[in-house]
């Protein structure tokens, strides 16, 4: 069984909650501003106000998403278990639709894993860990081609 963490930062969750909040209560004030008739131009305006509100909003809810949050996963033999704030799910991989491994310029300094499994996608980071990412994309790409194959024979 190969296990890996990652972290999330707890700073950059509250810092985006906090603008969220920020961009809401401003694009509420606009809002106040051109329907009282303090400021010309009521409906462009009024749009810009409830775009910005609506951003804020956007912000705000999308910052409690599990991937926010730091996330464990174990990839066993037959499953792959996430284990993230909200409890775990755990997948078979006969689950995973997809795996792609994304190498940048510099593979060194960083590489990151997507996996896709129905609606889920998780992004797997990889900072100065190489080593790491080869072993579990090699494990990964092992049991799901694997699967794939079966079905393929199978099917005929």
């Amino acid at each position: 069984m190969i296990r890996y963490h990652v972290k999330r930062n707890k700073k950059s969750r509250n810092t985006l909650r906090y603008l969220g909040v920020f961009l809401f209560v401003f694009g509420a004030f606009l809002l106040y501003l051109f329907f009282s008739g303090m400021a010309s131009s009521h409906l462009f305006g009024a749009i810009i106000g409830a775009l910005i509100g609506a951003y804020g909003v956007y912000l705000f809810i999308h910052t409690f998403e599990e991937d926010k949050y730091d996330i464990d996963y174990e990839f066993g033999d037959t499953e792959m278990t996430v284990k993230h704030y909200r409890g775990e799910t755990v997948y078979s991989y006969d689950d995973i639709d997809d795996v792609t491994l994304v190498v940048p310029e510099n593979e060194m300094i960083y590489s990151l894993i997507l996996i896709r499994a129905g609606k889920k996608k998780y992004l797997i980071p990889f900072s100065y860990k190489k080593d790491a990412c080869d072993q579990i994309y090699a494990h990964l790409t092992a049991r799901v081609t694997e699967k794939r194959l079966e079905e393929e024979i199978r099917n005929g």
